[in-house]
């Protein structure tokens, strides 16, 4: 079975992990993998390992995770892979829950070697007393870098998405746009005047859209917070996995990545559609503004809250979804297209009609 990494690369890692400077790969061998690890959204390979180690004190087995990332990164962003080593190596033990231990990573962000986390049974969806214990562990990540953008700035592999790579998006969704104009294609969206219009006005109105979003506190962001990325260990401690989407933002973006990403990705490879949130999408932003105003006395109104969500809506969909639209093939796409009209189409062209008029014409003029 062929490694990315070198045995050599193998064996350094062991050793920095180990802190015994004698440490010898005796062997390697694949394994199974706990279902619950067994898949990752920004990994396009993911492998169990048996190392076998010996060092003068005898011989033991190790169990790792091998993550291979995905394709590169955007021109002009850090690489994932660089990302979440980064998060590892240089934040770990500032963040208020645990995550998997680095053993070793390759410099350029292709792959790194984990500790594997002891995470039984299968994966599932989360319960509603799970899915407010994950908002809370959520408040406390945000609440503990609260306000700390300058601090964070020292580690540039960090997404920068309303800052540094904003103009990278825009220019994404924009040629994304130009894709689907030129394909007519997927009919949902190249059929529609009115559709076109708004997605072309969200684009143009880029800068009023993350207006608010720059006015609010940054934080350190997960970037990819859903069900499939917490785990519970077999003592019952949550596990926090995939950081390669790490960033700098408003918590509001956090919250819109576990609440879309609930609705849209099955939490198993074999699930046909995802089993949907045990709590309303309200329910959850109310658990999330109770949790930072207990931890940090920030409160939003109403009506800040809704517009704040608004604009946090529009600005991932025009980051990560309008460019998925138009790579995603025409069978990939009409497999989903109830789907993604009902947790994604309509609501961000609500969105649009709320917070970018006169610019966009309401819905269903």
């Amino acid at each position: 079975m062929a490694w990315p990494f070198s045995t050599a690369e193998l064996t350094a890692g062991l050793r920095r992990y180990f802190a015994e400077p004698g440490l010898q790969v005796a062997g390697l061998a694949e394994q199974p993998l706990p279902p619950a690890l067994s898949a990752s959204l920004g990994a396009r390979s993911v492998r169990g390992l048996r190392v076998t180690c010996s060092t003068p004190n005898g011989t033991s087995n190790l169990d790792c995770v091998v993550k291979e990332l995905d394709g590169e990164a955007r021109p002009g962003l850090a690489n994932p892979g660089a990302r979440e080593a980064g998060v590892y190596r240089s934040l770990a033990l500032q963040l208020p829950m645990a995550t998997p231990a680095l053993i070793a990573a390759d410099s350029a962000g292709s792959w790194l070697v984990l500790e594997a986390v002891d995470a039984p049974g299968l994966p599932r969806p989360w319960t509603a007393e799970e899915c407010y214990a994950a908002i809370q562990l959520l408040a406390r990540l945000h609440e503990r870098f609260w306000g700390l953008a300058d601090d964070l700035g020292a580690y540039p592999w960090l997404a920068r998405p309303l800052t540094l790579d904003y103009e990278i998006h825009v220019y994404a969704a924009a040629q994304a746009l130009g894709e689907i104009v030129r394909d007519e294609s997927p009919p949902l969206i190249a059929r529609s005047p009115q559709t076109l219009g708004t997605f072309g006005q969200i684009i143009s109105q880029a800068e009023r859209v993350v207006q608010p979003l720059r006015a609010a506190p940054f934080t350190l962001l997960h970037g990819g917070f859903w069900p499939g990325s917490l785990v519970r260990d077999d003592e019952g401690d949550s596990v926090v996995l995939d950081w390669h989407r790490a960033g700098l933002g408003p918590g509001v973006l956090d919250l819109v990545v576990m609440i879309t990403t609930a609705e849209w990705v099955p939490l198993a490879a074999s699930a046909e559609a995802p089993a949907g949130a045990p709590a309303t999408a309200a329910k959850q932003m109310s658990r999330y503004r109770r949790e930072i105003a207990r931890l940090l006395g920030v409160r939003w109104s109403d009506s800040e809250w809704a517009e704040l969500w608004d604009h946090a809506l529009l600005w991932r969909f025009m980051q990560e979804m309008l460019p998925w639209v138009a790579s995603a093939a025409p069978n990939e796409f009409a497999a989903r297209e109830r789907q993604f009209d009902e947790v994604w189409l309509r609501p961000v062209l609500a969105a649009a009609s709320r917070r970018l008029a006169p610019f966009v014409l309401p819905t269903g003029s």
